[in-house]
């Protein structure tokens, strides 16, 4: 059987999810943690310690900054990224929009209802939206197919060239589907899927569930295992490889994990995680909360924070960590662009910057229009909110990030991780 080949296998699956569920909502069930990392953690202490001492000189540098943002008439609840950040997708209501590097709208498309999830193949040819449909476009805007059931999809993924659609649907089931709309395989959670995320080359699944759990499916065998945050679980992202996996949950807390079921650290935020996103080797992992993007590296140790003028709802990275997609809602509403490449910083003309924060999605018409400038100097306007989100870090804050987190692997069981 060829790499990344999905095999057909029944929807009863009934046994081993039930089993998964009582994992998930039991604290019985026996905490997953290595002998090999609790003789670790010292050593990673005592590095993680030395680098917080020596290695502020050059912290600041990779720092993300904005290269431009596109203003919506609604939330901006989903964005993805094509590995190459050449090509960006974002939702804002029934709205989805293909753009360019730039921020130039290549198209735009509206679906029968309000777009729950949308996802990019990792080269950017093919688009999956999630709605009253599960619909597949390609670059070119051109609809391939649509999918219709009684139920509403939520969350959509695709493997590399679109082989493989991932989604999860109210109806309680994740279905994979190949680039021709054939249904290759079911599985049947026993509960809505949130976030779907899937493996370049379509082998591994990670799902955010409403029953508060995390899922880590083989696409050949089913579930390989699973944990519970204590409430619904929406952000969920892999690195291409499927080596590790960012969860985002209601109960305020970010989540890494390794492919193999290894649960690393958990970070916790201000307010519900909406979505997270993961560079190669989770060097970088993000995830929206309230009105911010932390931006945390493998340690779980703050490396920024992005704020913005409202909430974020979704974000996206590609997997060097050059580019960063963040999409706002209520009071922000807005698509950004960001890169921590010093080269496009350093060339970015201040000028452009500013014209960009008045560019403005029309989601009737489509065309970028310019809204009136606010009589009031003092509104909250997006050069002040871009001020803020550059705002620098303290380094005793950074120091106190990494100590928590080591600290808490090192003395307090990860209780919460059920495996």
């Amino acid at each position: 059987m060829s790499t990344g080949e999905v095999t057909s296998s029944s929807s009863a699956a009934g046994s081993r999810i039930d089993s998964a569920i009582v994992q998930v909502t039991h604290s019985s069930c026996r905490i997953h943690r290595s002998s090999a990392g609790r003789f670790s953690t010292p050593l990673l202490l005592f590095c993680c310690l030395t680098a917080a001492l020596c290695g502020f000189a050059s912290a600041d540098e990779g720092e993300y900054a904005p290269l431009w943002e596109l203003g919506a008439n609604d939330a901006v609840s989903s964005v993805a990224i094509a590995q190459d950040g050449s090509t960006i997708v974002a939702s804002a209501g029934s709205m989805v929009y293909l753009l360019d590097q730039q921020g130039n709208v290549l198209w735009k498309t509206v679906a029968g209802s309000r777009v729950n999830g949308i996802g990019i193949s990792p080269e950017g040819s093919r688009i999956g939206v999630a709605a009253d449909k599960l619909y597949l476009f390609d670059r070119d805007g051109g609809q391939l197919w649509a999918e219709k059931t009684s139920f509403i999809y939520r969350s959509v993924a695709l493997s590399s060239n679109g082989m493989y659609v991932a989604a999860g649907c109210d109806n309680g089931a994740v279905y994979i589907f190949d680039r021709n709309k054939k249904q290759l395989w079911d599985y049947d959670m026993g509960t809505d899927s949130y976030g779907i995320a899937i493996s370049e080359n379509g082998r591994k699944i990670a799902i955010g569930c409403d029953n508060q759990g995390v899922y880590y499916l083989n696409s050949r065998e089913g579930e390989s295992w699973s944990y519970g945050t204590g409430k619904l679980v929406k952000g969920i992202a892999l690195t291409p490889d499927a080596r590790f996996v960012a969860a985002g949950s209601y109960d305020r807390c970010v989540y890494l994990s390794t492919g193999e079921g290894e649960h690393l650290w958990k970070y916790p935020t201000s307010d519900a995680v909406l979505s997270t996103a993961l560079t190669n080797e989770a060097n970088e992992v993000f995830a929206a909360s309230g009105r911010t993007v932390y931006v945390l590296d493998r340690t779980g140790a703050d490396l920024q924070k992005i704020t913005l003028g409202g909430r974020v709802e979704s974000v996206a990275v590609t997997p060097g960590g050059e580019f960063l997609v963040v999409g706002g809602g209520d009071g922000d509403r807005s698509i950004r662009l960001y890169t921590d490449d010093a080269t496009l910083i350093e060339s970015r003309d201040p000028t452009e910057v500013e014209m960009d924060e008045t560019r403005l999605l029309d989601n009737m018409t489509g065309s970028v229009t310019v809204p009136p400038t606010p009589a009031n100097d003092s509104t909250d306007t997006a050069v002040e909110v871009n001020a803020r989100a550059q705002e620098e870090i303290p380094i005793t804050s950074r120091v106190f990030g990494w100590v928590e987190n080591i600290l808490a692997l090192l003395f307090e069981p990860q209780e919460d991780f059920l495996a």
